[in-house]
């Protein structure tokens, strides 16, 4: 039989069809193999068939994957824009439910983490100084702040200010204030060694103690016991019960003192001094022995930012100044540094989210920022902008929602973000510090 050769000028659409030789073939044998063929029959099912959850999910897989909506088989591949390719979530979240082999993992709710501050207070004559402690929340919800020779009270629920005391002599101005933890008794130290403890609810001057220790930048209390810190870098316990008796005496540091916190639980006492030095004092043995139970001196500028955690009472947190810039964490049970962060500007303050792993820093000598971090990691969360100068002392509310924080600026501005304390959850409290999902607005 002629078999045509395809031509170079044939085009390869409509060229010739090339056709086998026939006598090659057994036509015979494939006619008999054709006829005796039978198609496989299927094996029946069995009459009391239960599909297991395994084969229920591979049948609505295959029904889901081979057949669209309509019935028609599915094309694979299809363009984006092609109704045949959408899917329908639906039936994903059907198979979620469905299948046993799925786990389920309960959502986290999303916290809202406001950006912007919620009320701005102008505060003229803010002296802008790295060793005073110019403001404190009490628990009481009044906020005590020290303006040029002046102390005024801001009651938080009222909205009204009121002055508390104002010294006549420029010299002997407020330098530091601290609320008792009952919130009615505020300490006030001068730039004179002078501390005077008044009632603020009946605006009345009820002591006065002699500190022997320079400008009193510094002020805490222990139950009954108000710790101060001078210029000298002398650290005087006080006992408020017996008109101010000193009831230990501690040389602290070379230089004068930045910061003085003790811890939640009451046993050990921080401080932090321009000569880059933060020791920790163990309050068990402080009129036996005036020595620290630590040293640490890893940051390389005053270190003026102390803050204890609330849920770890031998955990502190301390930050350097302009040339340091750091946030470091410690374990004050054995003396260790368990976190450091390079901030890439001065420390001035920090502060202890109470109801999340969180932690917010105060910076300066930059771009003037709040900063909100995680906790152990540091890693920044997000930055709260507002203030125009460098921001020096942060004070939080009583139930942990709100942190003011008052600036170079004269300026004291209140945040929202650390918000509402969680409600308490039937399985305990193990959930309080978990990390949830956060929205930034």
């Amino acid at each position: 039989m002629y078999t045509p050769t395809r031509s170079k000028y044939n085009s390869p659409v409509g060229g010739d069809r090339f056709i086998p030789t026939r006598s090659l073939m057994d036509m015979d044998f494939a006619r008999s193999a054709f006829s005796n063929w039978t198609p496989a029959k299927k094996p029946k099912e069995e009459e009391h068939f239960n599909p297991t959850p395994k084969d229920e999910y591979r049948r609505k897989i295959e029904e889901h994957f081979n057949v669209d909506s309509e019935g028609k088989p599915r094309r694979m591949l299809v363009f984006r824009t092609s109704s045949a390719c959408k899917r329908k979530l639906s039936f994903i979240d059907e198979l979620q439910v469905e299948s046993p082999t799925t786990p389920t993992k309960p959502v986290n709710p999303v916290r809202h983490v406001t950006t912007h501050s919620d009320l701005i207070l102008d505060a003229p004559n803010l002296r802008d100084s790295d060793c005073l402690k110019l403001m404190d929340w009490g628990r009481e919800n009044i906020l005590a702040i020290a303006l040029g020779l002046s102390v005024y009270l801001y009651s938080i629920d009222s909205r009204k200010t009121e002055l508390l005391l104002e010294s006549d002599n420029y010299d002997d101005y407020p330098s530091s204030l601290a609320w008792s933890h009952d919130g009615r008794t505020l300490a006030v130290g001068f730039s004179t060694s002078r501390i005077e403890v008044w009632d603020a609810a009946r605006v009345q001057l009820v002591g006065v103690v002699e500190a022997y220790g320079g400008r009193v930048g510094s002020l805490c209390w222990n139950g009954h016991i108000l710790s101060s810190g001078g210029s000298d870098g002398l650290i005087i316990n006080h006992d408020v019960r017996s008109n101010g008796r000193m009831v230990s005496r501690l040389r602290a540091h070379s230089g004068e003192l930045c910061g003085l916190r003790w811890s939640e639980d009451n046993v050990r006492l921080a401080s932090g001094a321009n000569d880059c030095l933060v020791n920790v004092w163990d309050q068990r043995c402080m009129q036996q022995c005036s020595k620290y139970l630590y040293q640490f001196r890893d940051h390389t500028a005053p270190v003026r930012a102390l803050a204890w955690c609330p849920f770890k009472s031998h955990t502190l947190a301390t930050g350097g100044g302009p040339s340091d810039g750091s946030i470091k964490i410690w374990n004050t049970s054995n003396g260790n540094c368990v976190t450091t962060a390079d901030t890439g500007s001065q420390v001035c303050a920090l502060e202890w989210n109470k109801h999340k792993k969180e932690i917010l820093s105060a910076h300066g000598s930059g771009e003037n920022l709040i900063t909100l971090r995680s906790y152990p990691s540091l890693r920044k969360i997000v930055d709260l902008r507002g203030h125009k100068a460098r921001v020096l002392h942060f004070s939080q509310s009583p139930d942990g929602s709100t942190v003011a924080s008052a600036s170079a600026d004269e300026t004291i501005r209140f945040w929202k973000v650390f918000g509402l304390p969680p409600c308490p959850s039937k399985g305990g409290d193990e959930s309080i510090f978990s990390l949830k999902r956060m929205h930034i607005r």
